[in-house]
């Protein structure tokens, strides 16, 4: 392999790293807002839940990698021919979700890390190898589908979950509180363990596309990128965005314990799920969905639909933004390579 092959993989690293700092930090917001443990001690169990988690790939699959790599025709950046072009695409791709995702961490807006990975692949490959190398399949069903279909599913389930709690604690004392303080601890465990479960694969997907470039085989993922993206992914988190966790843990609702937990068992189920589908999901939109149907189920005027509408104009935005922004750098990347 070239040294341009290790650069754009440390630059694929870097994203991830940029993802957990930006995104991961949703997995302990609502814990950390809830008062039910210290800032570094949760990004702490995250972070070591979250490393450990990418490895299950070996025994579950890499469904969400594989539509990662399928979102490009592979024939077009395999080919001997164009590995200048592959070059500059994969490159502009990378470099346009970072630059997005540090402008949204920089505004403490929880957009997609996800979306600005898709949004710069598909705005790099648009203008690389033409809409004819674009897999709108994949696209439309399993990124844009899931656009609208997961905040609907996250908000829906914490909504109901929420009141299902109410009802079955009516009547319980005190303890209640501190039963849900330390069952959020779980919860967090379960969502640390599905959020680096599908946001691991993301980066997996795009190493995936760099080894096929330089002539190399995609079928078997090596341990090196399982361990790098894992790595990359709890030392962002280690490190987390606490204007990000402010956000989502306060600037949508206030939530006590039992909110918390109602939004960590819904956000993780959902991204659960979206894994075993293959779909690369918004953890940072599937957690915000959340939090705004318990808050909602709890008191709809204690929602500050203002900060959530801002939200919801980034996951709108996101994708057409870092897409042309990754057409732009590659029409500048391919007068480099």
């Amino acid at each position: 392999m070239q040294v341009t092959f290790w650069i754009l993989v440390i630059l694929t690293f870097a994203f991830t790293y940029v993802n957990g700092f930006h995104d991961g930090c949703n997995v302990v917001a609502t814990l950390i807002a809830s008062r039910s443990m210290k800032p570094f001690p949760a990004l702490a169990c995250a972070a070591t839940v979250e490393v450990l988690s990418p490895f299950a790939i070996l025994a579950i699959g890499s469904s969400v990698s594989n539509t990662i790599k399928k979102l490009v025709s592979e024939s077009c950046y395999t080919n001997p021919a164009a590995k200048s072009i592959a070059l500059a695409f994969i490159s502009a791709g990378i470099l346009a979700a970072i630059i997005w995702n540090l402008t949204t961490w920089l505004y403490a807006i929880p957009a997609s890390s996800s979306h600005a990975l898709i949004g710069g692949v598909i705005g790099a490959g648009l203008a690389a190898f033409g809409g004819g190398a674009i897999a709108w399949n994949y696209l439309w069903t399993k990124i844009v589908l899931m656009i609208f279909l997961t905040p609907f599913a996250s908000f829906a389930v914490g909504f109901c979950i929420l009141h299902l709690l109410r009802f079955l604690t009516k009547n319980a004392s005190l303890r209640a509180q501190t039963f849900f303080q330390y069952a959020q601890w779980f919860n967090m465990t379960f969502l640390a363990f599905n959020h680096s479960f599908n946001d691991s694969q993301k980066s997996i997907g795009i190493i995936m596309i760099l080894i096929g470039i330089y002539g190399g085989s995609t079928a078997n993922i090596p341990i090196w990128v399982i361990a790098g993206a894992a790595m990359s992914l709890a030392c962002g988190i280690a490190f987390g965005g606490f204007k990000i966790i402010k956000t989502v843990g306060t600037g949508i609702y206030k939530v006590q314990a039992i909110d918390s937990f109602a939004s960590q068992m819904t956000a993780g189920s959902v991204l659960l799920v979206s894994s075993m589908l293959g779909a690369p999901v918004s953890s940072s939109q599937i957690v915000s969905s959340s939090i705004m149907g318990v808050g909602a189920a709890e008191r709809f005027k204690a929602v500050k639909w203002n900060t959530a509408s801002r939200i919801l104009l980034s996951w709108f935005i996101t994708i057409p933004i870092a897409g042309l922004i990754g057409a732009g750098l590659f029409y500048l990347f391919r007068l480099i390579f």
